[in-house]
């Protein structure tokens, strides 16, 4: 077939999902395989020299929004109607010129609406920078990360080979001369990162889903057995997770009575969690790198711990659960697993993972994953996926 002949397919297929997409009702499965179809097509027309400079407009885009939220420039401008650069910069105290300079570069890739000369308005894109919380851990990844990745060339020149797989090298604590300290214990260092760190990854989690992979309610299937405790999330935060496992199960049948359900972190954060917010959930200091004190649980779970950590540190922690476990205990990760082709138009996984690196932990394939948790005594007996992204709950029982 003719390379205008696979163009004009590409652009038919589009047609034909766009006919059959319902924008009031919108799928999510639907509206990524469109997506799919416009980046398809859009490397398609692109040539390579614009593909690469693609990379520019996209830093300059992170740099121009950073700046402008940091002014507060995007709080001025009405959410409805248009403003004068003129009067953005007199508002602010700013230099009228480096304002047009760039809100341009916003409204060259749609984030921003251009309309006379130097006069802007809003977009439901610029809009996201003050109305979703999901801004904090954006924040967090320029302020913390970006600058990092930027320096990653100087880092791999000035170490060892495997040096970045120790969490006490990272590029993290060397870009923060905090050598010899993993990236929590840097935290740990430094309250106001801290603070600001646990805002994001609070903001980070409620955008990733728990639930519609693995299916809870088959739990309220086995016999009851309160003897022995029914779940423990082991270090699962403010509880949010668990949360959402327990009013499922509620919703299909009487989870309270099946055992203790259980939420484990370090003292810290359970003492920040009040126990009116938690009803029905027990509270247990715990450090993962040492011995699980709650033995024999029908289930354990653990949401978005092992990316945090390289494979040695992961297989202690997976170790110490094993340790733990009855023969039809299940242990379920929630973790993303990086595909073993091209996740398509969901890229989420592949920044992520750049950004484990810098920071001392991975995002593992379903290959990974299985060597990892063999290594702990454990076998992988399924992975529960999300219909869109890279978003799994990972199914394991000892050999």
């Amino acid at each position: 077939m003719p390379a205008n002949d696979d163009l004009v397919a590409s652009i038919e297929a589009l047609l034909a999902a766009a006919k059959a997409y319902n924008v009031e009702q919108p799928d999510r499965v639907q509206r990524a395989e469109m997506l799919g179809m416009v980046e398809d097509l859009h490397y398609q027309l692109e040539t390579p020299e614009e593909a690469m400079f693609r990379q520019l407009t996209n830093y300059s885009e992170t740099s121009a929004v950073r700046t402008l939220r940091q002014m507060g420039v995007l709080e001025k401008i009405p959410r409805h109607g248009t403003i004068s650069a003129k009067n953005l910069a007199s508002g602010i105290g700013k230099n009228e010129e480096v304002l047009v300079r760039l809100m341009r570069i916003l409204s060259a890739t749609g984030v921003l609406k251009a309309h006379s000369e130097n006069i802007f308005s809003h977009t439901p894109l610029s809009l996201a920078y003050l109305d979703t919380a999901e801004v904090e851990f954006w924040d967090l990844c320029v302020d913390e990360i970006a600058p990092v990745a930027y320096r990653m060339p100087e880092y791999m020149a000035s170490h060892e080979p495997d040096s970045i797989f120790n969490p006490r090298q990272s590029p993290f604590s060397w870009a923060n001369n905090a050598e010899g300290k993993v990236f929590y214990e840097f935290l740990l260092e430094h309250p106001d990162r801290l603070k600001r760190f646990n805002t994001a990854m609070t903001t980070q989690e409620a955008a990733l889903p728990v639930l519609g992979m693995f299916p809870f309610t088959s739990l309220l299937e086995a016999g009851k057995d309160v003897s022995r405790p029914f779940i423990v999330d082991v270090a699962g935060g403010r509880g949010q997770s668990l949360l959402q496992i327990k009013k499922e199960l509620e919703a299909a049948g009487e989870a309270m009575g099946r055992g203790r359900v259980i939420l484990q972190d370090r003292k810290a954060v359970l003492d920040a969690v009040p126990d009116e917010q938690l009803p029905g959930v027990e509270k247990i200091v715990i450090d993962f790198f040492q011995p699980q004190p709650v033995k024999d649980a029908q289930i354990y779970y653990l949401r978005r711990i092992m990316h945090n950590w390289q494979d040695r540190e992961a297989r202690t922690i997976l170790s110490n659960i094993a340790a733990a476990m009855s023969p039809d205990s299940r242990l379920l990760i929630g973790e993303m697993v990086v595909p073993e082709t091209n996740a398509g138009v969901d890229k989420t996984v592949y920044w992520m993972d750049l950004c484990m690196l810098i920071i001392g932990g991975k995002e593992r394939s379903e290959k990974e994953f299985s060597a990892l948790v063999d290594s702990a005594g454990l076998r992988l007996e399924k992975i529960w996926r999300s219909k869109v992204g890279s978003q799994t709950v990972i199914e394991c029982r000892l050999k």
